[in-house]
């Protein structure tokens, strides 16, 4: 790796720096475990070695290098849980690099994890591609609270958004029970890249109630590769996935002046032996690659549509160079063609240099939106996650960029190793109170940002140490409009000095779930800020307070009222701050954040117009989003047609959906199936609809293995129940019925 420069870190934007530098703290001591893909244990940044006397010195291979998470006999365990998986799976790493923010070290380039001198373990729960279990993750967190680990990092998880899920039940349990029965213990998991996907859509296990939900804020800095032209100034480029040099060349636009897609054949004469500049869209980036190479081109510099940030471009088949930059710097290298005659002279530096991001201490916009579909408060923090630049196997060259909550999770696992040095006996509750109450929220738009996409905001590793003044809870949900209580804020003075504070509401933006304009309660995505005029007003039953040194002091807070029109948005998601500004000298502000919806979740619509929908195999589920609308169906045992396809689209999730079977006179005669907290489906088509198969078979009562006995020959209805947000069972009108047309079972 050739650096310009010295690295550039986060340090600055968290006050880690100023831990390791003022404070002296480094994790020394302190246990962190990692659940993952495995880990380059020998790389030098990461101690060279696995075992007592390493930085990796605990944990294990859960699953092996062929693991296929639907085979489970695909599973061959090994006692380290190094990443074997080598230069022919580009994409592995990810565990080698989570661990690289926690705890690398690396001398020759200066390069410093957040927490230098903690000790790592490993559990590898993925193969060098696809997924894995539930129960291999519950297992891997079993065996690393069983090591002892004082903290647990999990950047992994699926959007189900229930903190019932049994994952997220399991990070719960272990996050309040701590090591060996003291409450000492962390549980960190990254909350999930479905930013674009709207509103409800935090990964499990980050929705476990104790569990602390890492949201991603961007870095200041990208370590990236620039260009040059014959101005001499330099903008960030990044090769492609295929790509391992960029040749120096003339460049020439890929269609006389314009840069045009480059997706169809052009007879430019310009391209030959030059580097072709092209947008992105319209087509692969392989075939633009093979558009310019059949011109002549030695190389494609491709510019993305929009904004202000170079992008990683995927690559597979690609006969020559790809490289990948920003809008802007597209649209600036137009102007010297135009300028030049339509060819320039360009230099693609190969060392790396410090690039300063747009979108530098914004929340990321992959990093997903809150709150859980039970009005819970999550993301609970921000880390940084957003271009961070980290450990690789050194297979993959040792160093490397990545952006996800996976980056997010493990900076926040770092910074509770940092607490745990110095504060050895605090409890888990305790610490990630103290981390939101001194955490800085982030802006949009020159607005503060909503609590549902960042949590607290970014932590804010020096005052939340050092600062002897705190607030419990650390967060409130002041839930829906039904369910809306008052709260008690417990104001603890921990130093030997008198403090005083007054108190305000500082408002957030307020979150936009549905695209009213496509269909009422159709998700917006992402979500959206509300063009509202008001807010949430915070009653408080003090707005001053003075606290002598060990003395607590209580403060009272609710909704008083939902001002502006706010209220006439379809269920708004309102938050805010609730925040302290001291009045004593060196005492920080602290901030309790909240969040709440204005409406009642129990009167949305679960289902989606003109679902549940039945086909046959034969048929085509979903096209444009339509659904299969026939009258009747028929299940013909003695044909391949012997089970029918449901296809259901949520709205909401639903913490319970059952299928009953009625006979030909609307009688119910078993249930078809049961199916607990199911997330809401999203407008993307790899998960418009969900979908099940039925037999034609009924449950057989009290089997715990589901078992199923076939129905006789004749005419029968399904009857799909889904509860509805928040709503008692109890109550007929807590549920969602629909009913479909009649089906014919025959022998």
């Amino acid at each position: 790796m050739e650096t310009k420069e010295k690295l550039p870190f986060y340090g600055a934007m968290t006050q880690v720096d100023r831990v390791h530098q003022e404070l002296g703290l480094t994790g020394k001591g302190v246990i962190v475990g990692i659940i993952d893909t495995g880990v380059d244990y020998n790389h030098p940044a990461l101690g060279g070695g696995f075992g007592p006397g390493y930085k990796v010195r605990y944990g294990r291979d859960l699953v092996g290098s062929r693991f296929n998470f639907s085979d489970p006999g695909s599973i061959q365990p090994h006692k380290t849980p190094l990443d074997t998986c080598g230069a022919d799976f580009p994409q592995s790493g990810h565990g080698t690099h989570v661990a690289g923010i926690i705890g690398a070290y690396d001398t020759r380039y200066n390069f410093t994890g957040v927490a230098p001198n903690a000790t790592l373990g490993m559990w590898r729960i993925f193969g060098c591609s696809g997924s894995t279990t539930n129960d291999l993750v519950i297992e891997a967190l079993i065996q690393a609270y069983e090591t002892g680990c004082q903290i647990i990092n999990l950047s992994l998880g699926s959007p189900s958004n229930w903190p019932e899920e049994p994952s997220a039940i399991v990070a719960d349990r272990i996050a309040g029970r701590g090591v060996s029965g003291q409450k000492h213990l962390a549980v960190v998991v990254a909350a999930g890249n479905e930013g674009a996907d709207g509103a409800f859509m935090i990964s499990t296990p980050s929705t476990g109630d104790r569990v602390v939900s890492a949201a991603s804020v961007d870095n200041d800095y990208v370590l990236e590769k620039t260009l040059s032209p014959d101005t001499a100034d330099e903008y960030p480029y990044i090769l492609s996935s295929s790509t391992a040099v960029f040749p120096n060349g003339t460049l020439v636009a890929f269609s006389n002046g314009t840069s045009a897609d480059g997706c169809t054949a052009q007879a430019n004469g310009q391209l030959r032996g030059a580097i072709a500049l092209v947008e992105r869209g319209q087509c692969e980036f392989d075939v633009k690659a093979q558009m310019a190479a059949a011109a002549g081109a030695i190389g494609v510099l491709i510019y993305d549509n929009a904004g202000n940030d170079a992008f990683a471009a995927t690559t597979l088949t690609a006969q020559i160079p790809v490289a990948a930059c920003s809008h802007a710097t597209g649209q600036r290298l137009l102007q010297l063609l135009q300028g030049a005659g339509g060819a320039i002279n360009i230099t693609f530096n190969q060392a790396l240099s410090a690039v300063a991001v747009s979108t530098s201490r914004q929340v990321s916009g992959f990093s997903s939106t809150g709150p859980t579909d039970e009005i819970g408060f999550k993301p609970d923090i921000a880390g940084v996650g957003g271009f961070v630049f980290s450990t690789l196997p050194l297979v993959h060259g040792g160093y490397g960029t990545l952006s996800g909550t996976s980056m997010a999770s493990p900076f926040i696992s770092g910074v509770h190793a940092l607490y745990r040095q110095a504060h050895t006996n605090s409890k888990s509750l305790y610490i990630n109170e103290q981390f939101q109450n001194y955490a800085l929220p982030a802006m949009r738009n020159n607005r503060t940002d909503s609590p549902v996409r960042q949590g607290a905001g970014l932590i804010q590793a020096y005052d939340a140490i050092v600062q002897k003044v705190h607030v419990s809870p650390g967060h409130i949900s002041f839930n829906d409009t039904i369910h809306r209580t008052e709260h008690t804020l417990t104001i603890s003075n921990h130093g030997n000095l008198r403090v005083s504070y007054t108190i305000q509401n500082t408002v957030g933006l307020t979150v936009a779930p549905y695209n009213t304009t496509q269909q009422d309660f159709a998700p917006l995505q992402p979500a959206g800020d509300t063009q509202a005029d008001g807010t949430a007003d915070i009653y408080f039953s003090t707005v001053d307070v003075t606290i002598e040194p060990g003395e607590t002091a209580s403060v009272t807070v609710r909704v008083s009222d939902v001002k502006g029109s706010v209220k006439n948005e379809p269920y708004p998601i309102f938050g805010g701050y609730i925040q302290l500004n001291p009045l004593t000298p060196n005492t920080k502000i602290l901030r309790v954040p909240y969040i709440g919806i204005q409406g009642d979740v129990s009167q949305l619509p679960v289902f989606d117009v003109d679902f549940p929908s039945l086909s046959s195999p034969s048929e085509v589920l979903v096209v444009g989003g339509q659904t299969n609308n026939k009258t009747a169906h028929t299940i013909q045992r003695s044909t391949a047609n012997n089970f029918l396809i449901v296809l259901y689209r949520l709205l909401t999730g639903t913490a319970h959906m059952t299928t009953e079977v009625l006979d030909q006179n609307q009688r119910e005669v078993g249930i078809a199936s049961t199916l607990d907290f199911l997330s809401r489906n999203t407008m993307n088509q790899d998960n418009f609809a969900s979908s099940s198969i039925w037999n034609g078979t009924v449950l057989v009562p009290g089997t715990a293995a589901m078992e199923t006995t076939p129905l006789k020959d004749g005419v029968y209805y399904l009857r799909w129940k889904a509860l509805r947000l928040l709503a008692d069972p109890k109550l007929q009108e807590s549920w969602e019925i629909r009913t479909s047309p009649p089906i014919t079972i025959s022998s």
